[in-house]
């Protein structure tokens, strides 16, 4: 369990309308600060400058899916240690599987509620070694 609370999000996702969702839920509910990434090909020096607690990743984007992204963090210091949590409609369970082993925080299902998204991560923050 991370000494410290959750505070600092970052969230890649292309689809506006799911970004604005996101980010009321996180910072009115969760009362957390969020940065959104809405380019999944400049998200990682944007990550690295906002030096989030945890990112969260959608797994369908044009230009590079979530879970190459997620491997991009894996290969580039700076990021390499952060948690990720994919948000998914459409990932198999074979996939989720692949992810975890590859050391992925955890998965969150569209549709999710807004009201209980801060819970859910708060939830998986706790759970982290």
């Amino acid at each position: 369990m991370p000494a410290q609370a959750l505070n600092r999000i970052c969230y890649v996702e292309d689809d506006e309308d799911i970004q604005r969702i996101v980010r009321m839920s996180l910072e009115r509910v969760g009362k957390m600060t969020v940065e959104v990434v809405g380019d999944p090909l400049v998200a990682i020096d944007r990550i690295i400058a906002f030096k989030p607690d945890l990112v969260m990743l959608d797994w369908m984007m044009p230009g590079m899916d979530g879970p190459t992204l997620y491997r991009k963090m894996l290969e580039t210091p700076e990021t390499k240690s952060m948690p990720v949590v994919f948000i998914t409609a459409k990932a198999s369970q074979r996939e989720l599987d692949e992810l975890r082993k590859l050391g992925a925080a955890g998965t969150i299902s569209k549709p999710f509620s807004p009201k209980d998204l801060p819970e859910q991560l708060r939830a998986i923050w706790q759970a982290l070694p």
